[in-house]
Order: C-alpha cells, then structure tokens, then sequence
C-alpha cells in the first residue's frame, strides 16, 4: 500500500492512502528519515520512503505554487 506522511502528532504518523482514507500508525514504525510529504511503501512488516515519487510530488506542488501566484 503506498500512502503519504500528513502530519506527525506525539508518537503517531498519519498518513494518507491512495483511496484518501487517513490512518495512524506509529512513528517508531516509519524510517527514521521520513518527513512529513514523504511518499511511502508499506509492504508485509517493512515501510520504505519512495524517494523518487516524493520529489517528484514536491517538484509537481512547486510548480502549483508558482502557477497560482504568478504575477
């Protein structure tokens, strides 16, 4: 399942999947590197960063922004 990190709130991520449902899990289970935005893979027991998808994410909001505040 991949999902995004949306926030961090004491000890849990939440975080939303494709199907736009949030779900909570806890920090200690998500990479130590991950950050709010990340792109995630939660697969069986392991749950990675896609890195290439987060910054392609980043990349495609940047480029929102820009558009929205054009002068």
């Amino acid at each position: 399942m991949k999902m995004t990190v949306t926030a961090f709130e004491e000890a849990f991520a939440l975080c939303e999947t494709e199907a736009r449902e949030t779900i909570q899990l806890p920090r200690e289970r998500l990479p130590v590197a991950a950050e709010i935005g990340d792109r995630l893979e939660w697969q069986g027991r392991s749950i990675r960063i896609l890195r290439t998808e987060t910054v392609a994410r980043r990349q495609e909001i940047d480029q929102l922004i820009d558009e929205l505040f054009e002068d």
